[in-house]
């Protein structure tokens, strides 16, 4: 049996663990290095405070074994996963979970600091209130790929997003910061790993796409990565970045009894305080819509990510930036009613619209009536009249546009107009473990108009139709899909190898987006190619959505 090698770091040795070889003839041995500490531990005194470089250790560290997770609801946990995202293929525990969670996970197929390896660092997704880098693995990317995959933690909820206003000493923007520091870790050892520390890309979805946009965006972040890839967000969707992040101070004082105001006294208790109270207190107050993200700080961000996009104030690397084609009407219709499967009646139709609307946006009535009115127009158009599940396609198709589709259209025009390398995709591909009972064990079904969900992409980024782990053996694909896969695998690491997606491998070029052609690469069997993808629904979100609100705002 192959033996781990033991890798030398600035920092101390580290021996992991040999993976068994992905389902594929031609698949590499793979080795993983897991739990590698990229930081102190961010507790007592460092509790809400940037991250500290990890300090050395004796010995050879046992890299062996999935680090907890941060610490987070495992209510929210239970559910999304085994529902709507298969993320649990390597039979982990994600109910494993830590304030102490600042480690990393490094897979390669080749540890020796001469191998010059393009790197990949991925951050996970949850909304910035849950994750963990459990579940993202490189088995079979390592595997079938030469290229280093490195998966840190970052802290998420009120350890991570934490802040008293960019004014104040208590700036926030922690989990950000944690992932500045995985970076800067991977830029000082990851030779030893293999891989190329002047080849780096970072990719990651939802969240974690929104966080890689943040890094395109941030000054803080120039020089540590050189290619990008976003699945499914960017850092405005949703208004993900918070132009006020103290908003969420108050409610979370309020909910733990705190009653002080000096920052200094306000932060030393909360350091005091069990972890487990300060989570409950985040989760009362999410009852409320009221949520800890990202935020303007003046450090990550002098101003906000649309002023900066406006401006063309990021930096000038080759970005992906891609969706899912119905990413509303599985994860996000989790949330609805059971007559959301059955058909929504118009009115329950708007009223989730205005759901939708309301979290963007504190509208007046008659703005609100205005809105959804020109929504419809725009919308229904793209239905059939006899269609008995238009209205859930209007109300989940909404959800998902304003929070991903127009977003990250405008994002990559903004990249592509600046001049900058930029491809876009669309996931098009109906994974039938969604859908066809005798596919998979223990997931829910969903409804056939669910085309490519949100997350359904990452099944095919890491590869998990050729997984052997024990809780993979639940999951069927089909050979349609695992042609996809390996196709889609080639695409995104020769980006990663050249800033190019396209090889000899994949006989479907992937066009450049640029802004007098549109061109999108199509990810369904067979490859295609699309255009203007969301061109009119996009111009709703990005032009006439903000018409409306600067009109209230005139007014008021």
């Amino acid at each position: 049996m192959t033996d781990c090698p033991v890798v030398d770091t600035s920092l101390g040795k580290a021996k992991g663990r040999v993976l068994a070889k992905a389902t594929c003839d031609d698949a590499k041995q793979v080795f993983a290095y897991l739990g590698v500490p990229f930081a102190k531990p961010p507790i007592g005194e460092l509790r809400f405070e940037p991250p500290q470089d990890a300090e050395p250790w004796k010995g050879i560290l046992d890299a062996t074994k999935t680090p907890p997770g941060p610490i987070q609801s495992a209510q929210l946990v239970d559910s999304l996963t085994g529902y709507a995202i298969n993320i649990k293929v390597a039979d982990e525990d994600l109910h494993n979970t830590s304030e102490d969670c600042l480690y990393l996970n490094v897979y390669t197929n080749n540890p020796n600091n001469k191998a010059n390896m393009p790197v990949m660092i991925w951050f996970f997704g949850g909304g910035f209130f849950m994750g963990s880098s459990d579940g993202y693995h490189g088995q079979v990317l390592c595997g079938l790929q030469d290229v280093v995959l490195v998966v840190p933690n970052y802290r998420v909820n009120v350890f991570g997003w934490f802040s008293m206003g960019k004014n104040s000493k208590y700036t926030g923007n922690m989990g950000l910061l944690d992932q500045i520091k995985a970076m800067e870790w991977t830029r000082d050892h990851i030779r030893s790993f293999g891989g190329d520390p002047n080849n780096v890309t970072i990719f990651g979805e939802s969240a974690g796409a929104a966080s890689v946009h943040c890094h395109v965006l941030s000054p803080m972040s120039r020089g540590l990565f050189h290619k990008a890839i976003s699945h499914s967000g960017v850092i405005t969707s949703g208004k993900a970045v918070k132009e006020n992040p103290e908003d969420a101070c108050a409610p979370f004082l309020e909910a733990l009894g705190i009653k002080e105001t000096e920052p200094d006294i306000v932060m030393k208790k909360l350091k005091s305080l069990p972890a487990k109270d300060l989570l409950d207190a985040t989760d009362k107050i999410m009852m409320k819509m009221v949520y800890f993200w990202p935020g303007v700080d003046g450090k990550m961000f002098s101003k906000s990510p649309l002023q900066m996009l406006a401006d063309a104030d990021f930096a000038p690397v080759p970005y992906i930036i891609g969706i899912n084609s119905t990413e509303g009407r599985g994860v996000l219709a989790s949330r609805h009613p059971p007559s959301f499967q059955e058909g929504f009646t118009e009115n329950e139709a708007t009223d989730m619209v205005k759901m939708t609307v309301q979290m963007m946006e504190k509208l007046s009535p008659e703005k609100m009536e205005e809105v959804v009115s020109q929504a419809k127009e725009v919308y229904m158009k793209f239905y059939e009249k006899d269609d008995k599940m238009k209205w859930s396609k209007f109300a989940s198709d909404i959800a998902a546009d304003s929070a991903f589709g127009s977003n990250s259209i405008a994002a990559a025009t903004a990249h592509a107009g600046a001049g900058h390398t930029t491809y876009v995709y669309c996931l098009e591909q109906q994974l039938q473990i969604h859908h066809n009972p005798e596919s998979s064990k223990g997931l829910k079904m969903k409804h056939e108009f669910c085309e490519a969900d949100h997350g359904d992409d990452i099944i095919f980024t890491f590869g998990n139709p050729f997984c052997n782990w024990e809780s993979a053996k639940d999951f069927k694909y089909t050979d349609e899909e695992k042609e996809l896969c390996l196709r889609w695998m080639e695409y995104l690491v020769s980006f990663a190898r050249t800033g190019n997606p396209n090889s000899n491998r994949n006989s479907k070029e992937w066009p450049r987006y640029k802004n007098d052609k549109r061109q999108h690469l199509v990810v369904k069997m067979p490859l295609g190619e699309g255009s203007d993808l969301l061109l009119e629904k996009s111009k709703f979100w990005n032009e006439t959505f903000p018409r409306i609100i600067a009109k209230q705002i005139t007014r008021l």
